[in-house]
């Protein structure tokens, strides 16, 4: 739960149809599988081991229709209230400041 400094409460509730606040097992695992072949490529690319690398750019590579499938897109979370609004800033530090030069 995220509290700002009007005492307003934000929870967050997922909004893809599923119960699972922080998203689906699923796509955990295949976002592990791909970080794993991608580490594993870079590893096999120092070592010259270039099946090794290939098989990994296949499995990076089909990861993008996997996940279309499992929907992990899905997995979002929104605020119930909406979002936080933070304060306008302005002074002799913001951009808002006509005398700032962006050059």
């Amino acid at each position: 739960m995220v509290e700002d400094s009007s005492e307003n409460v934000y929870r967050e509730e997922p909004i893809g149809g599923h119960s699972h606040r922080h998203g689906r097992p699923r796509s955990w695992v295949l976002v592990s599988v791909v970080i794993a072949a991608f580490c594993a490529g870079g590893v096999a690319v120092v070592g010259h081991l270039w099946v090794l690398f290939w098989l990994c750019a296949g499995v990076v590579l089909l990861s993008v229709p996997v996940g279309k499938m499992i929907r992990i897109m899905d997995d979002t979370v929104a605020l119930e209230q909406g979002p936080r609004r933070r304060a306008a800033v302005s002074g002799r530090d913001s951009a808002a400041d006509p005398r700032v030069q962006f050059d």
